[in-house]
């Protein structure tokens, strides 16, 4: 057995390299990485995928015997696969334990590093970030599966954490691109890992995690992984991004409303905004006025995409507070047979352009990133010159794609991997690219906070048995940086073409106002409403057929959002610039929830449908929320 020591940890691995423990010595716990999770994947295992393909865990191998040695302050584990040779360092440092990879094996696809942890006493629950955070208190199945950074079910950052009784293990994935986070449930509870996978441009570069051990609670973690987040330069405060763009002030206190895809001459969006505005909202961040896309030769639900004229977007912007903003669609795009369009696309291996979304009988196909910089910079020169900001669709789903083209000048005529385009996707969120605007975009991933302002998708609240109870893990790094917002259409008012459903996290959808409203008090966020306009849903997914549905502001489901937002945008005017300083449970089952702002303002929400007593507040109906102080 080899060991390292600091005040803190206490590192011990068997002369194999496979078993590691690690102990911390301040809170006493210590924890086991599981030799069941030390797996590798050799590259002719690799399934044919595409370059936006999710991962999939088998077939795995476990990680064979090796051999540790000393070398210098370090530990150094040496194993031979079948691919190749792997070499996993470990380092000891004062409040951390840092594990490094490097590989000599073209012929391994990825290898865990290192694997899960599991505290040695007791079950363990896992703190995950998933949406907006999921606190993971286990099920009854076991599964397991592996995705990328992004929005949605994928990794909003690059973290996770072991909670055990008496201390917590804060994982860090410290390489920003080529990993796939790992989650799930086996016998011991639940567990999660990071896989660092070849890139298929660059191959094998060095990777690291770190292993911090902290106290057992959610803010020890989030507050532990915000400074790891300062330290790599990776933080950009509100006031940073205020100094560099006067407008995000606007931000702060604002209702952001969606008003649909689709052009409807039947709504009046002049009208309906001097109406939002009589009613209480100052600013107002109307989105889409115009759909940013290379071709609009294409309908949904029957309808052309919206556009709005000249004349119109002038008389929407005299309403006192109205931001506009276009659909950011330069993802991808439709192959309309010119050159111009076929000469962008992002390509496969083979060469071949990517197909992705589909709408009726309509595919389109990856653009490549810095194309998309490109014709971001030159539109806003032209039909988007006056837009106020800007929502990006899937602009923030993934750290970095692959492009194989050998023909695009803008990345040297050779193939690009994850991290070079990583640097081409914080361009085009980053003021350099949008100039004095808001930036907001599909998705939540934490490495791009320092370009875009706004990041988007979460989950309804839930309490009690819930295997996953949501809490602000995002907000907790990030408040005084970023906002987290809701999908587009997962609205405070129900719409009929995106109603609530659930999944393995829990349920996401439009609708519940209350509630969300009480949540987003909770996490210092602004609302999210579709009061006016038309939009697209599906009839059968299967087929990508669609129909058209219309929200109206005199609908009851607005006013009932309406009524639950005037109070939040109050709120969110006076803290949305604070650090959400910490996140507690008031009652055992997280009905009751209590998050405390650097100026001293304190929420305490009612997350259930029902209403719950308290020792220090007292009665809270269900589904509401207070200020303290």
């Amino acid at each position: 057995m080899l060991s390292l020591e600091s005040p803190a940890v206490r590192l011990t691995i068997a002369d194999d390299g496979v078993k590691v423990t690690l102990e911390d010595i301040r809170r006493g716990c210590r924890w086991r990485l599981d030799p069941s999770a030390r797996v590798f994947r050799r590259s002719a295992d690799q399934p044919t995928t595409s370059a936006v393909a999710e991962h999939t865990s088998a077939p795995a191998q476990p990680l064979p015997p090796g051999e540790a040695r000393r070398q210098g302050s370090a530990i150094v584990c040496t194993h031979k696969t079948p691919g190749g040779v792997l070499r996993f360092t470990w380092h000891v440092a004062q409040d951390h334990v840092a594990v490094g990879l490097e590989a000599d094996a073209d012929g391994v696809d990825f290898a865990a590093l290192p694997g899960s942890f599991v505290p040695e006493e007791g079950r363990p629950r896992a703190l995950l970030p998933i949406y907006q955070g999921v606190l993971f208190q286990g099920g009854s199945d076991l599964w397991e599966e592996g995705v990328r950074p992004g929005g949605h079910s994928r990794w909003s950052m690059a973290m996770g954490a072991m909670l055990g009784r008496s201390g917590a293990l804060l994982v860090t994935q410290e390489t920003p691109t080529d990993w796939v986070g790992v989650r799930g449930q086996n016998a011991a509870g639940p567990l999660f890992r990071f896989e660092q996978h070849r890139c298929p441009v660059n191959g094998w570069y060095p990777r690291e995690v770190r292993l911090y051990p902290v106290d057992a609670s959610i803010t020890a973690v989030a507050k532990r992984y915000r400074r790891r987040v300062i330290e790599r330069g990776e933080f950009a405060s509100w006031d940073d991004k205020i100094a560099r763009r006067p407008i995000l002030e606007k931000l702060f206190g604002a209702l952001i409303a969606f008003i649909g895809y689709n052009q409807s001459s039947e709504v009046d969006y002049v009208g309906c905004a001097a109406k939002l505005r009589a009613l209480g909202f100052e600013t107002v961040l109307y989105y889409p006025t115009r759909i940013w896309q290379y071709s609009l030769d294409f309908t949904m639900g029957g309808d052309a995409p919206i556009w709005m004229s000249d004349q119109e977007l002038a008389r929407l912007k005299e309403v006192p507070g109205a931001l506009v903003a276009p659909w950011g669609w330069c993802y991808e795009g439709l192959d309309d047979g010119s050159e111009r369009m076929r000469a962008i696309f992002r390509r496969d291996e083979a060469g071949a352009p990517i197909p992705n979304w589909r709408i009726e009988d309509k595919t389109w196909h990856l653009v490549c990133t810095p194309y998309q910089v490109a014709d971001v910079k030159k539109r806003y020169e032209t039909d988007m010159r006056a837009m106020d900001w800007v929502h990006y669709d899937v602009g923030a789903m993934n750290l970095g794609l692959p492009c194989f083209s050998r023909e695009h000048e803008l990345h040297g005529g050779r193939p690009m991997g994850r991290r070079e385009d990583m640097k081409w996707s914080l361009e085009l969120l980053g003021p350099a690219t949008n100039g004095n605007r808001i930036v907001s975009a599909e998705g939540f991933v934490d490495r791009y906070t320092v370009s875009y302002d706004v990041g988007s998708t979460k989950l309804l609240p839930a309490c009690g048995d819930a295997p996953f109870i949501p809490v602000p893990l995002t907000m907790l790094v990030f408040h005084d940086s970023a906002v987290h917002d809701w999908w587009e259409l997962h609205n405070y008012n129900a719409n009929p073409g995106f109603g609530l459903s659930s999944q393995r996290f829990g349920r996401t959808g439009s609708g519940c106002p209350e509630k969300k409203a009480a949540m987003d008090a909770l996490y210092g966020c602004p609302p999210n409403l579709f009061p006016f306009g038309k939009q697209y849903a599906w009839l059968d997914w299967e087929t990508r057929r669609t129909f058209a549905f219309r929200m109206s502001l005199e609908d009851e489901q607005v006013q009932r959002a309406i009524r639950a937002a005037l109070p939040l945008i109050r709120l969110h005017k006076r803290i949305g610039r604070c650090e959400l300083l910490s996140f507690d449970a008031v009652t055992p089952d997280f009905a009751v929830q209590t998050t405390t702002y650097s100026d001293g303002t304190r929420v305490v929400a009612n997350i259930s449908d029902e209403d719950r007593e308290t020792d220090e507040f007292g009665r809270l109906p269900a589904n509401t929320w207070v200020e303290t102080r």
